[in-house]
């Protein structure tokens, strides 16, 4: 399997396909970040997940291709989520533990 930040890394080093996959990958969620900012004005989007360990490869050019895309919205930070990979796990634990509760 191959990760998103060895696609980044390989883009980065020059190879042609993994570059196109990179950028449509950037574009594809920018658009979908640009459709949440209108709709919900958050001042902050927490990107976590796989594809969250590129860094910078992806967060220097995500932030440039959202912020083409916002017109009158202000433009969100964009951070990694601090639990990594492990924040939907825990949150899915933290919901079942939060139901389990409930009578």
């Amino acid at each position: 399997m191959v990760t998103a930040a060895e696609v980044a890394a390989r883009a980065d080093a020059g190879e042609e396909v993994a570059a196109q996959v990179w950028r449509e990958t950037v574009e594809a969620l920018a658009d979908g970040l640009a459709t949440a900012q209108a709709l919900f004005d958050v001042a902050t989007i927490v990107l976590g997940g796989g594809l969250a360990q590129a860094g910078a490869g992806l967060f220097d050019p995500l932030r440039a291709a959202l912020r083409d895309r916002l017109t009158f919205h202000r433009e969100p930070r964009l951070v990694p989520a601090a639990l990594g990979d492990e924040a939907g796990c825990l949150g899915a634990a933290l919901l079942a533990l939060d139901q389990m509760e409930t009578p």
